[in-house]
């Protein structure tokens, strides 16, 4: 449960700053799409840190099965 709400709050976290950050340089350079660039920026950092959690429990349910298959000859 508590990889899920990491993994949640990271997603959402990475698409709030990319988003906070398009809207302060819009304001900063007077620019009005910088915010969808840089929301999308946070939706891909967003997508990898998914990615990351997706392969990191794939390896543990791999060693998992190796382990398992070695204790049974």
């Amino acid at each position: 449960m508590g990889d899920g709400l990491q993994l949640g709050a990271s997603v959402a976290f990475a698409i709030f700053i990319g988003a906070a950050l398009g809207w302060w340089l819009d304001g900063k350079f007077g620019t009005s799409y910088l915010k969808f660039v840089f929301f999308g920026f946070g939706v891909a950092a967003a997508g990898r840190n998914v990615w990351i959690e997706i392969r990191k429990q794939l390896r543990k349910d791999d060693l998992g099965r190796k382990n398992e298959f070695s204790k049974n000859p």
